[in-house]
């Protein structure tokens, strides 16, 4: 935590901050940044560049906090959601069904530590005609699938070239444009 500061940033150029800077292997279907339309927690944008796709096992590990990883918004709930995730070492393994990238399992890890399916059953599915990964429905089931708490769309908005999606000024007309981010010192 020495090498990086919580800065305040805006989604209306998030494009322009929230990059690849490391070529990882990524997907294609995989490359943007993208937008958590409906969650209800204080975080709103998120992207898998600069983690290690694993080819092998169709998997990626996101680090909530790391670095340009994850937007939270700029509130105390969102700092608080932030500062949580840096302490925890809160992070997600997304390990897809198949070579197709259609539907993954979503581990969710804690202090290095999965939590147990029985516990968060997490998954993404690609909804809709979308084929490229554009639109994914994210699903949670709570302790043994008792409880569905926290599903959202997860959207692409801004492309691998840096071309905004048509999803984006939706994006800009439901989450605050001030938002909070790890980013290097």
């Amino acid at each position: 935590m020495m090498n990086e500061a919580i800065e305040k940033r805006k989604l209306n150029d998030i494009a322009t901050w929230m990059i690849s800077v490391e070529e990882t292997g990524l997907p294609n279907i995989l490359k943007g940044i993208f937008f958590m339309d409906g969650n209800p927690l204080p975080d709103t944008c998120m992207t898998m560049y600069n983690v290690e796709w694993d080819s092998k096992n169709l998997s990626l590990f996101i680090p909530v906090s790391g670095l340009v990883q994850w937007t939270f918004h700029d509130s105390i709930p969102g700092w608080l959601l932030l500062r949580a995730a840096q302490l925890s070492q809160f992070g997600y393994q997304i390990k897809f069904d198949d070579s197709a990238l259609q539907s993954a399992q979503i581990i969710p890890f804690v202090f290095g530590l999965a939590i147990p399916k029985w516990i968060f059953d997490l998954t993404m599915y690609q909804i809709g005609d979308s084929i490229n990964g554009d639109i994914w429905k994210r699903e949670n089931l709570w302790f043994g699938g008792s409880l569905r708490i926290g599903e959202y769309t997860l959207r692409r908005v801004v492309n691998a070239d840096g071309s905004y999606t048509s999803a984006f000024n939706d994006m800009l007309n439901k989450a605050p444009n001030d938002c909070l981010v790890i980013a290097p010192k």
